[in-house]
């Protein structure tokens, strides 16, 4: 298996390997001793790592980092075989010469590039470089990378969560990494002092914690949070996600997390169980997911069918820059439909190791779904059924669970005594309008709990009920003619 090494003398590896590998470089030239001597010069005032395999020299990345007046560092080379292109090889080495940079006091690391280099280009692009012409030699770009700038965004949404915020935000502070993250915290003008805590974070880590704190709460208005307020400020080629009330217990997460992503360039997220804690020790702690929840495995097929990555467990190659309305804005849950938009291709990475805990408690939104079913139809309902909808026109997948859903949106808001609402469940989404009925027609108790809520309504609220399904049930029938 390859792995990165440090060449500490030049007789590692013989002229042999270093005339193949630099050699792949454009216009390098040297060859023989000339070449031992650029080595053994590198190895002596720089620093030189290799992509070894079993004694194989498959990759280089050579640097200087003793420039402490201007604390710049020099990338000299960097290449892979292309046998090991397209595995993240390029990314990691560049990592460790970074670490290496930032450990030596740098504020930058400079380097030049060909014009016609597309595959380094894209490359250097994803780690936040700056580009400028080259002086003298007008078939390269001068490039920068500054150190601070992140590779990983970590995104946090607060609201009340005075609490447990401290938690969170002493998780993503905790996490060793061989590259720069910034913390992305959002609060939606909580009441609970929620905010002072986040201002004190900022105060105590100006240069890694970045908050929005809303003066007037932006969820009531509509405002889907997410997409509108934090996802536009992400800068890293990753993104992780916790919410305040959630919080991770393993300092290595992210960077296992990453190496994983790193070594897999086709994947675009990667996940791991997390411990379900609920606060008022109602229930045992648990951890999920496990594999009997998800009979299909941790596939992308099995996802469409079921939601098994919390949300606080998934780190992803991001790819809603500039694309945030890729996610609807009206469905419910977003997160869902996230996970499918990066699962969609490459395999969904897991680790086995629980690295987080999911907290339910009563001021979750979640919290009294599995007690009060009617509390979750009434207020998710549509969103939910939107959300199926979603991705039956994204990813071709109708979902099984859409039909009772529905079915069972109507039943609450007939129990509820909004017959308006129910008509419209049936009137906005008449794909299940049949499904609906054949659901009430087969489920003895359903029908019955519809018998009692008609018999609280007036006669004329129901029949205009039953004709808005029956209007939207020929529709559909004409449409399959």
């Amino acid at each position: 298996m390859a792995e990165i090494v440090k060449v500490r003398d030049v007789a590692q590896y013989d002229v042999g390997q270093y005339e193949r590998m630099l050699g792949q470089l454009p216009n390098f030239r040297m060859r023989g001793d000339e070449l031992k001597a650029y080595v053994a010069k590198m190895i002596s005032h720089g620093t030189l790592y290799a992509v070894d395999e079993g004694g194989r020299l498959l990759g280089h990345a050579g640097f200087y980092a003793n420039d402490m007046v201007g604390r710049t560092g020099y990338f000299s080379s960097m290449a892979v075989d292309s046998s090991l292109r397209g595995q993240g090889w390029g990314d990691r080495l560049m990592d460790r010469v970074f670490e290496d940079c930032r450990a030596a006091g740098m504020r930058e690391v400079r380097a030049t590039v060909l014009k016609d280099n597309a595959l380094a280009i894209e490359m250097y692009k994803r780690r936040g470089c700056r580009f400028t012409e080259c002086e003298g030699d007008p078939t390269r770009f001068s490039i920068s990378f500054p150190m601070d700038y992140p590779r990983l965004s970590i995104v946090c949404l607060a609201y009340n969560a005075a609490a447990y915020i401290r938690q969170a935000l002493d998780g993503f502070l905790m996490q060793k990494t061989r590259f720069p993250f910034e913390v992305l915290v959002h609060d939606d003008a909580s009441t609970d002092g929620t905010a002072d805590i986040i201002r004190e974070y900022v105060e105590k880590h100006p240069e890694t914690v970045r908050a929005v704190l809303q003066k007037e709460n932006q969820f009531s208005k509509g405002v889907v949070v997410s997409s509108k307020c934090l996802w536009p400020l992400v800068r890293g080629k990753y993104v992780a996600v916790c919410e305040g009330d959630d919080y991770w217990t393993d300092p290595l997460k992210l960077q296992r997390q990453v190496d994983w992503l790193d070594a897999h360039p086709g994947s675009s997220v990667c996940f791991h169980p997390v411990t379900v804690h609920f606060e008022d020790g109602s229930r045992p702690d648990s951890v999920y997911p496990s594999p009997k929840d998800c009979p299909d495995g941790f596939t992308f097929r099995g996802l469409l069918r079921h939601n098994f990555m919390q949300t606080n467990s998934v780190v992803y190659r991001w790819k809603l820059k500039g694309r945030e309305c890729d996610v609807p804005l009206d469905i419910a849950p977003r997160d869902w439909f996230t996970n499918l938009v990066h699962a969609e291709k490459g395999e969904i990475g897991f680790l086995p190791e629980a690295m987080g805990v999911y907290r339910r408690h009563s001021g979750g939104v979640w919290w009294s779904t599995p007690d009060a079913p009617d509390g979750f139809y009434l207020r998710m309902g549509f969103r939910h059924l939107a959300f199926y909808r979603a991705v039956k026109e994204r990813f071709g997948y109708d979902n099984p669970d859409a039909v009772p859903l529905a079915a069972s949106t109507v039943s609450a808001f007939l129990r509820a005594g909004e017959a308006g609402r129910a008509a419209e469940v049936v009137s906005k989404f008449p794909e299940y309008a049949m499904g609906v009925a054949a659901t009430v027609a087969g489920n003895a108790k359903l029908e019955k709990e519809l018998s009692r809520a008609r018999r609280r309504l007036k006669r004329a609220v129901w029949i205009a009920v039953a004709l808005a399904a029956a209007l939207v049930a020929a529709v559909a029938n004409l449409s399959q003619v």
